[in-house]
C-alpha cells in the first residue's frame, strides 16, 4: 500500500470522498492512508470518523479551545479525548464535514497533519512551560521547530510499526524550594521471593 501512493499524497482523494459524501465507496487501502491526514475510518461506528489534532507539546490557548470545543458540538457528541501524546481527538465525524472542519482549525493555527499511522505523530512537551517564573529554560520552541521539521516532510511519513522516534522533550522540574532537579525515570523494582 505505501510503496503505491505515499499516505501525504492522500488529500485529493478525501477531498473527492468529501464531495460525493458517500463513506461505502472509500477503498480499504485509502481508508488506512486518509489516517496521514488524521481521517480515521472507526470499523464500530460505520459511516463516522475519528480526527486527531495536532497539539505541540500540549500548549493551546481559548480560542483554540473555544473551536474544538465547537467542532465537538456541532459535529460530534459533545466531547473530546486528550491523548497521551498531548493531542486532542475529535469523534463521530462524517466524511463531508472534513474540509470544513480543517478550514475551520486552520483559521486558528490547527491542523490534523500527520497524526496518525507511520509518522511522528506528535512531540511532546511540557504543557506549562514558560509560565513557571522559576523555570531556567522554556524549551517550547523546540518542539515547535522539530514539529515544523516533521510534518510535510516524506522524510518522516514512512517509519514501520514500531520504529517512530517516541522520546518526548524533558525540561528540569522544580523542587519546592525553587532548585532546579534533573528528571529521573524511575524504575521498575522487581520484587524477589
Amino acid at each position: 500500500m505505501k510503496q503505491e501512493k505515499d499516505g501525504s499524497d492522500v488529500l485529493p482523494d478525501i477531498d473527492r470522498y468529501a464531495e460525493s459524501g458517500d463513506w461505502t465507496e472509500i477503498p480499504e487501502d485509502d481508508k488506512q492512508r486518509m489516517k496521514w491526514r488524521s481521517v480515521f475510518f472507526r470499523n464500530p461506528t460505520p459511516g463516522n470518523f475519528m480526527m486527531r489534532v495536532r497539539i505541540t507539546s500540549g500548549q493551546t490557548n481559548s480560542q483554540q479551545f473555544r473551536v474544538l470545543a465547537d467542532l465537538s458540538d456541532e459535529f460530534g457528541k459533545g466531547f473530546t479525548d486528550i491523548t497521551t501524546r498531548q493531542q486532542i481527538q475529535l469523534r463521530w465525524m462524517t466524511i463531508d464535514q472534513v474540509p470544513e472542519i480543517w478550514g475551520r482549525l486552520e483559521g486558528v493555527g490547527l491542523h490534523t497533519k500527520q497524526t496518525g499511522m507511520d509518522n511522528v505523530r506528535g512531540v511532546c512537551g511540557c504543557p506549562v512551560a514558560g509560565l513557571t517564573p522559576k523555570e531556567l529554560l522554556d524549551a517550547s520552541f523546540v518542539a515547535r521547530e522539530l514539529t515544523d521539521m516533521f510534518v510535510g516532510n516524506k522524510e518522516f511519513t514512512k517509519y514501520t510499526t514500531g520504529r517512530r522516534p517516541r522520546r518526548p522533550l524533558r525540561q528540569r522540574r522544580h523542587s519546592i524550594n525553587g532548585r532546579a532537579e534533573p528528571h529521573r525515570p524511575q524504575r521498575a523494582r522487581r520484587e524477589v521471593a
